[in-house]
């Protein structure tokens, strides 16, 4: 009974540190209405020392991969297409001949690349992999066990090899053993039968996103000021083929953008549906019973065993892991880390417990540090976004907990069905 009030205690608190967006926060800050396809955040915060007399020696890793285009390469000709039936046709205002200038440029960038790591995704995992080891060096000394995995896409082998040359510039003596295959995508990048199911075209999740969609997509503004005749066109489909490109356009090289053509009302709203429909498919909406979260425990438990194997043998290196956001936010809201765990049904209310930019921007990073004293005592501490964050465990050193805690904790979220959690909080 103990751990269990422990838990629900721990959760709590967690709960009451995540309500940190508000509509203001967003008008005032419309990039951030990218949700997903925010670019990582330049700055991090600071760190907290560890303990006097503890080392670290051991790194567990898991870092979607870095900015990247668009999945589809229609992403960016279906828009051209759409204004250049409207030049053709002397249908598009001064404003939308200036977007339809802008549109070719961002679509000659990302062509032949869609859906693959931009030259900023490269930038960051270096800049991740250069604060890991300046923090932590013994780790990446000589003689380090270090291994990378990433799934079967390449923009994460190429996350990977950012990471890994990164460390090798700064080591030129450390060997990684490099893998990129389907054979570890089993908790790599997961989702159970029964979730898949959830996610299909006609699932429990697509009348409430429809529905919710439809209230939130005003196109009239924008299209008035982009054609001379806004009824020629489906100003739904513009308007949101639109969003997309303007999200993901920081993302690029070109330094051209679209934000300026909507108003920051209009941003918010087609982000909280994008807010909402990814949150239910992924982390934990009430809706979806856990199904996702407890997919994430597939990670979680190569995690633990992967920790066992290098704090019970005395090995010191590190396991890096290179996927996706569709891992890190089921896994972060397993984990019930502050920001990740908003726990609403109500697609209207959830910005304010739940924002995805904070969960899962590009290059977003789950860390487990590790450090051991002469004694051969562990501790562990947790980083989200290179962020230090709690667990659902008790400790009088946070951020640092004793692993022998932390692992308990991990068993108990591992063995028990997530949802019955969740429930506890409401």
């Amino acid at each position: 009974m103990k751990k269990l009030s422990v838990i629900i205690l721990s959760l709590a608190a967690s709960a009451s540190l995540s309500a940190q967006t508000s509509e203001a926060v967003m008008l005032a800050n419309p990039e951030l209405c990218a949700g997903v396809y925010l670019p990582y955040p330049d700055s991090v915060a600071a760190l907290t020392p560890a303990p006097e007399g503890y080392k670290p020696f051991y790194i567990s890793h898991y870092g979607r991969h870095g900015s990247r285009y668009l999945i589809n390469e229609s992403d960016y000709t279906r828009p051209l297409e759409i204004f250049a039936e409207a030049d053709r046709n002397g249908n598009l205002t001064e404003l939308g001949q200036d977007v339809y200038k802008r549109l070719q440029v961002l679509a000659d960038e990302a062509a032949g690349r869609a859906g693959e790591l931009s030259p900023l995704g490269y930038e960051q995992h270096r800049g991740i992999a250069s604060r890991l080891y300046a923090d932590c060096p013994e780790v990446f000394a000589d003689g380090a066990e270090v291994t990378a995995l990433s799934t079967n896409k390449m923009r994460c082998a190429h996350s990977m090899f950012a990471f890994v040359g990164q460390l090798q510039q700064l080591n030129p003596s450390l060997s990684v053993d490099l893998e990129s295959s389907a054979r570890n995508m089993y908790f790599m990048s997961y989702n159970s039968p029964e979730a898949s199911y959830f996610n299909r075209a006609d699932g429990p999740w697509a009348a409430p996103a429809a529905q919710f969609k439809a209230e939130k997509t005003r196109p009239e503004r924008l299209m008035a000021s982009l054609f001379n005749n806004p009824e020629a066109v489906d100003g739904s489909e513009v308007m949101w083929k639109l969003y997309w490109v303007a999200v993901d356009a920081p993302n690029m090289s070109s330094g051209v953008g679209l934000y300026d053509i909507f108003t920051p009302q209009e941003l918010f709203d087609l982000w909280q549906v994008f807010n909402y429909e990814f949150y239910t498919r992924n982390s934990c909406n009430p809706i979806n019973e856990g199904l996702f979260t407890d997919s994430a425990k597939n990670l979680l438990t190569n995690i633990l065993d992967q920790a066992d194997e290098y704090v019970n043998n005395s090995r010191r290196g590190a396991s890096l892991r290179f996927g996706h956001d569709s891992t890190i936010i089921p896994f972060a809201g397993l984990m019930h880390f502050p920001t990740a765990d908003g726990n609403e049904s109500d697609p209207s209310k959830l910005y304010l417990t739940y924002a995805d930019y904070r969960v899962s921007p590009m290059c977003s990073n789950i860390q487990l540090r590790f450090y051991r004293n002469d004694a051969g005592d562990v501790l562990v501490k947790f980083m989200f976004n290179e962020a230090e964050v709690p667990i659902p465990c008790e400790t009088d050193i946070y951020p640092y907990y004793k692993w022998e805690d932390a692992r308990a904790a991990i068993k108990y979220l591992l063995d028990t069905p997530s949802y019955q959690l969740y429930k506890k909080k409401q």
